[in-house]
């Protein structure tokens, strides 16, 4: 006679615990409550973290679900009106099961029908273990000066977004979108240390890296490249979107004042992000771009299509940033 074995909930947060990237966790915890949940569901989660970010469908127990979801701001309207922390919360006769990250809703699993509160209780206690350890791979990702995400997790993105998994499994509206990466590199920043010293410096990347961080959505990923460059991944329409979003950019930082310096601007450089392209050939085109704006007058935003390179010439090109 055969026996069949079901984990515990502590065996399968040990499970969760031992993921060490954000990708990996999320497709454990994938297994995990398919594993447990026999009913159709939907899993939503704030990438940031923070309440400010809507969250967005990650995985589905099949494509067709979401729509029985519904819009995802009534739902979180529904939590957030709650002030209780309950395991279970009943929703036009499904089931929601909200987590939380210091006290803010980063999440929710949406189950069809009824489930019974032993199953809701052990969810629960698997998405606020998630929840932990995402904070905790998140955070290690953080730049301390500008509070970006860092240069380390710069490719790991970039892989993610070109292998399919950056997207949301399904959207709240029909509108398609495109990823877009571009570099932002502050003018003249040599100057900035020569003249007011490296403190001042500090506090002038710290600044524009807010005012980048204010500029794009929640779910946008921001980083700090290096030095005074900085990179960003971000979905938008079309080419033309994406430029009127980096220009909005470019013009807030223009029109800052800047403590002691008083004035800072910022040269961009962006492309589409295409799947057959290397990590390192994505940032040569998006570089090339931002070094089109440089040798052009700085203070600008260049899409890498208008530069009409062919390949050979791309592949030659040498990039001096200064």
């Amino acid at each position: 006679m055969s026996i069949s074995y079901s984990p515990c909930g502590h065996e399968l947060a040990l499970e969760l615990l031992a993921q060490k990237s954000e990708l990996v966790l999320t497709q454990a915890l994938e297994r995990v409550i398919s594993g447990v949940c026999k009913e159709s569901y939907a899993f939503y989660f704030s990438k940031s973290l923070s309440e400010k970010e809507v969250p967005k469908s990650i995985f589905v127990s099949h494509r067709d679900f979401c729509v029985v979801v519904g819009p995802v701001d009534a739902v979180v309207d529904k939590l957030q009106q709650r002030q209780d922390d309950k395991h279970l919360i009943q929703y036009h006769g499904d089931s929601v099961i909200p987590f939380y990250h210091q006290a803010q809703l980063v999440g929710f699993l949406y189950i069809e029908g009824q489930v019974n509160l032993t199953t809701a209780t052990l969810m629960k206690h698997l998405l606020t273990v998630f929840a932990h350890q995402m904070a905790t791979l998140y955070f290690a990702r953080i730049d301390p000066l500008s509070d970006l995400l860092n240069r380390q997790t710069f490719d790991e993105k970039v892989m993610e977004i070109t292998n399919g998994d950056g997207f949301t499994v399904c959207r709240d509206d029909s509108e398609e979108r495109k990823w877009y990466l571009a570099m932002v590199d502050i003018d003249h920043f040599k100057q900035v240390n020569d003249n007011f010293g490296h403190v001042i410096g500090d506090e002038v990347i710290l600044l524009v890296a807010q005012k980048i961080k204010a500029n794009f959505r929640a779910e946008d990923y921001v980083f700090r490249y290096g030095g005074e460059e900085f990179a960003v991944l971000f979905q938008s329409r079309d080419d033309d979107s994406a430029a009127i979003a980096l220009e909005r950019l470019r013009k807030a930082i223009d029109s800052s004042r800047f403590p002691q310096v008083e004035h800072v601007s910022v040269s961009l450089g962006f492309t589409e992000v295409v799947d057959t392209l290397q990590v390192s050939e994505q940032v040569h085109k998006a570089d090339l771009a931002l070094y089109h704006s440089k040798e052009h007058g700085r203070n600008q935003v260049t899409n890498y299509l208008t530069l009409g390179l062919t390949e050979s010439q791309y592949a030659c090109v040498e990039i001096e940033l200064f």
